[in-house]
């Protein structure tokens, strides 16, 4: 709503200042027609000048309008590359505790990490991209395929792999790790 608002404030001043760019030349033009020697008051009577400053204007205009789209896209993209890094760390948050509980064989209440891990998979599924969403998945279908195999060699890759894909989102695939080298900050592995 807001953003609708800000947009119609904008449009509402593009065509102002559209207005306000066009309504002198043509002003000109009337009263140069009018009076054609008046000082100081371009004669237009040749139309190919006034057409040139109308373009002039629609060129500004354009310029303008378009140097506000750029801003608000990249200002977009700020606000979800935020929402994702959120969404990452609750994400990753949850499973550190529930490892270091088990670590330490200390119960886990059950209903408070499933609430948890509901919640940051909520977040993932409206901002995570498809490499995290099909790499959790495949870590997912694992583990529900053999629970008593948690904490194998699979287990750990397959979760090595969605922190390997949660990282290429935020750096805008600009990572080159490997599974085998954030093994030690992978918190199901263990050495």
């Amino acid at each position: 709503m807001r953003g609708n608002i800000q947009n119609g404030r904008f449009l509402t001043f593009m065509s102002i200042y559209l207005l306000a760019s066009i309504m002198p030349i043509i002003f000109f033009n009337v009263l140069a027609q009018s009076s054609e020697n008046v000082k100081g008051i371009p004669n237009y009577t040749d139309h190919s000048q006034l057409g040139i400053e109308i373009l002039v204007a629609l060129i500004a205009a354009i310029a303008l309008l378009s140097g506000y789209l750029i801003q608000r896209k990249n200002e977009l993209k700020l606000k979800i590359a935020e929402k994702k890094k959120a969404a990452y760390a609750e994400f990753l948050k949850d499973f550190t505790e529930t490892a270091v509980a088990i670590m330490h064989d200390k119960k886990v209440d059950e209903i408070d990490s499933d609430r948890q891990r509901i919640l940051a998979r909520n977040q993932l599924l409206l901002y995570a991209n498809d490499g995290v969403i099909k790499a959790y998945d495949n870590w997912i279908k694992y583990t529900g395929e053999n629970p008593e195999r948690h904490g194998d060699d699979t287990d750990v890759e397959l979760f090595g792999k969605l922190i390997l894909e949660i990282r290429r989102d935020i750096l805008e695939g600009k990572t080159k790790l490997t599974v085998e080298e954030i093994n030690n900050l992978n918190p199901f592995y263990r050495g």
